[in-house]
């Protein structure tokens, strides 16, 4: 049982929980390695899926089911349970058997003979890759000031993206390395089994760094209460905030959930590129807008909360978020190049929001129900991002014949959700509460082994 270290009184200006403290970088520095370790794994059968899908003779709906539904059973299944454990236990044995989850996951891709084989093995990655966020940012939120969270989740909002990024530039240069040089890897699989097989080993040593971090105190804890009754009454009384905060999040990540899953195959059907050719361009605009969307959305965001107005740290995700709307057609670009340009707008924009989202989040919610809110959220975003949109684009682009009937559906589906988005960010931001740090009854929770 936890135990609660009352703080010393404080003027109303400065709470117990908003004692100043250093910024703990090398933990941040590991968290981002982690996170980065996460999304490239999550993201490798994206480049691929077209190899894999000639292979193992499966149809566009697999397709859409192992990079959507295998994600989204764990998330939908685990999210929870995992992130209350992540706000009432050690959180940083928790990561070490998360991290554990998506290695295995990997490697064990590389093996499977039929689709429900490849099945089983993305969703053992899925439990981990698709649960672990809650954590990183508990954790992240304990070892950094509400003040420089923003910044503080830059780093790890760019490891997240360089992840993505590496899911298509290592992949692609992998897989085109691989094809022309046969046996070139471990095992002597094809291309595709030899990526997933060379990531998942990089990974699971990754995992090795993860024993350095010892676990944090917990600041801005309002009640120490474990009673799961008592966390979704408080969900209850924030709805009003919370609820639109998710239709923003949720309908604005579509785009952009879209574009991770059917990325490849529309380079490969609408401009006929092949993974060698295309992975590592699409690495540098995933990277690049990685990059200069967590900065801005970094800054942005400690910036925008200290503006004397209500949920101020939402204005620059909902800015961001009007002015990429039109990015959402980005799939019906004329030219690859035209297809790169847009895609590159709407995962800054899609970054910015991300990130402020989070950061919002770890600002206005107290620490024992930030991870259950996270977790929530990601619930209702993967269900709709990957258990519902893969399966509407497919629906959507059978109203379009030809090559260019994905990206037709992929656009339709990415400007209607941005509008929903806006909308959301919106209504939440005049529906914040005021930040935690402020409330002189917060507590602080020493760490524990």
């Amino acid at each position: 049982m936890l135990q609660v270290s009352e703080a010393a009184e404080a003027p109303q200006t400065q709470p117990p929980s908003a004692a100043i403290r250093p910024t703990k970088w090398s933990v941040i520095w590991l968290l981002t390695l982690t996170i980065f370790s996460a999304l490239t794994v999550g993201g490798l059968l994206s480049p691929l899926q077209e190899a894999v899908k000639a292979e193992l003779h499966l149809s566009d709906l697999d397709i859409g089911l192992l990079a959507g539904g295998a994600t989204a059973i764990p998330i939908a299944f685990l999210s929870l349970p995992i992130a209350w454990l992540v706000d009432h236990s050690t959180r940083t044995r928790l990561l070490i058997i998360l991290a554990s989850f998506w290695a295995a996951g990997t490697i064990g891709t590389a093996f499977a003979s039929n689709f429900t084989g490849l099945f089983a093995a993305r969703l053992i990655a899925g439990i981990g890759a698709g649960t672990a966020f809650p954590v990183l940012i508990s954790l992240l939120a304990d070892v950094c000031m509400p003040d420089r969270r923003g910044r503080s989740m830059l780093l790890v909002s760019i490891g997240a993206w360089s992840g993505v990024a590496a899911a298509f530039a290592i992949g692609g240069s992998l897989f085109g390395y691989l094809t022309s040089h046969p046996g070139a890897g471990l095992l002597g699989m094809t291309a595709w089994r030899e990526v997933h097989l060379l990531v998942g080993v990089g990974s699971a040593l990754a995992v090795l760094p993860l024993f350095l971090i010892k676990e944090p105190p917990r600041y801005e804890v309002e009640q120490t209460s474990v009673s799961l009754k008592l966390a979704m009454q408080a969900f209850w009384r924030r709805r009003k905030f919370l609820g639109p905060l998710l239709i923003g999040q949720l309908t604005g990540g579509m785009a952009e959930g879209a574009a991770a899953i059917w990325m490849g195959s529309l380079l490969v059907r609408q401009y006929h590129l092949a993974p060698g050719s295309f992975g590592g361009w699409v690495g540098a605009v995933i990277l690049g807008s990685g990059i200069l969307g967590s900065a801005i959305g970094g800054f942005a965001a400690d910036a925008a909360g200290k503006l004397k107005m209500r949920g101020a740290i939402l204005l620059p995700a909902t800015i961001a978020t009007a002015l990429t709307i039109p990015a959402g057609a980005f799939s019906i670009m004329p030219t690859a190049t035209g297809f790169a340009w847009v895609l590159f707008a709407l995962l800054v924009g899609g970054t910015i929001v991300n990130l402020i989202s989070t950061a919002a989040v770890a600002v206005l919610i107290p620490n024992e129900d930030r991870a259950v809110t996270l977790a929530g959220m990601k619930i209702a975003g993967t269900m709709v991002g990957a258990g519902i949109a893969p399966p509407l684009v497919v629906w959507l682009s059978t109203f379009s014949t030809g090559q260019w009937g994905l990206g037709n559906a992929v656009a339709v589906m990415g400007v209607v959700t941005g509008a929903m988005s806006l909308a959301g960010f919106w209504i939440a931001m005049r529906n914040a509460p005021q930040e935690v740090a402020l409330d002189p009854n917060t507590k602080t929770i020493p760490a524990t082994a």
